[in-house]
């Protein structure tokens, strides 16, 4: 009963979060058809007309992608084009090739006053030929805390939610759960890089409770039952083949489970976090594809 509960909790808070205070930043999603909606997450800047950024699809789903976004803003006509370039990560098991790009152009668009989106966009393979298309539905929340703390009072106050759901909701911190990737049992996160090597940091986010894992690069153990502390520990990984797969082996659960192990990925350009979520035994993969 408590995980269908803070199941519920976890949909209903993705719609009110804006993931941070930038004032370009939206949330909402995608929609395919009348029954499809795929939670999607636009980050973006703009500078004299040229906008960059990234986008999220399927937001802590098996499909989870991250893509650059470039576009250009119109400031006299108030519109605003951006499209998806090249993709980050992705936990699907496609090729890079196969992947749908968006491309939209929203009208009557204004940096810090525009706070509903609704436009079409054009999903475009790598090689510009059409794939799908469907709207766009975003909004931007600068008060996304504020409203969660909001509806976490509200839930607090309930007679029909479990204390210990309750107890649970006053313990983790919301915002820091909606930023970070889940590194799941038996799940592949696929890196895209043109860097010839990453740097791999291992730590503990949360209270230090003993979680240890192995690392194996390329099959390879190159950290042998090492237990996270606060301390961040760094391994350089050469990406000497097309792929380099990296997989984390959960030794134990700690003091309290699962093992939840930070992980940053750096390649120079980006950077990615991540978070163990395993059981004694289970492993999960990260794949490292040079372009």
């Amino acid at each position: 009963m408590l995980r269908i509960y803070l199941s519920f909790f976890v949909s209903f808070f993705f719609f009110l979060v804006s993931f941070s205070q930038n004032k370009h930043e939206y949330v909402g999603g995608v929609k395919l058809s009348d029954t499809i909606l795929i939670s999607y997450k636009i980050k973006f800047t703009e500078s004299d007309g040229e906008v960059k950024g990234y986008s999220i699809t399927d937001i802590g789903g098996e499909h989870e992608t991250k893509s650059n976004i470039f576009g250009e803003y119109d400031v006299d006509n108030k519109v605003l084009s951006f499209r998806e370039t090249g993709i980050v990560y992705t936990k699907s098991t496609v090729s890079q090739n196969d992947f749908c790009f968006l491309n939209t152009t929203i009208k009557n668009f204004i940096f810090g006053k525009t706070k509903k989106v609704k436009a079409n966009f054009i999903g475009l393979f790598s090689d510009n030929t059409e794939c799908i298309n469907g709207e766009i539905l975003l909004n931007a929340f600068e008060q996304a805390e504020e409203r969660a703390q909001k509806l976490v009072n509200k839930i607090s106050k309930s007679k029909k939610v479990p204390d210990s759901l309750k107890q649970k909701l006053r313990e983790i911190n919301l915002m820091d759960t909606f930023k970070i990737n889940m590194l799941k049992k038996n799940q592949t996160l696929s890196i895209f890089t043109n860097s010839n090597s990453i740097k791999f940091i291992i730590y503990d986010g949360g209270k230090e409770d003993g979680d240890k894992i192995t690392i194996l690069v390329n099959n390879d153990i190159v950290l042998n039952t090492y237990e996270a502390d606060k301390l961040k520990k760094y391994l350089d990984i050469n990406l000497d083949k097309r792929k380099t797969s990296i997989v984390i082996k959960a030794v134990n659960e700690g003091s309290i489970s699962p093992n939840t192990v930070v992980v940053e990925i750096d390649d120079g350009i980006n950077k990615i976090k991540a978070l163990s979520n395993l059981k004694k035994n289970e492993t999960t993969q990260i794949d490292v594809l040079k372009h």
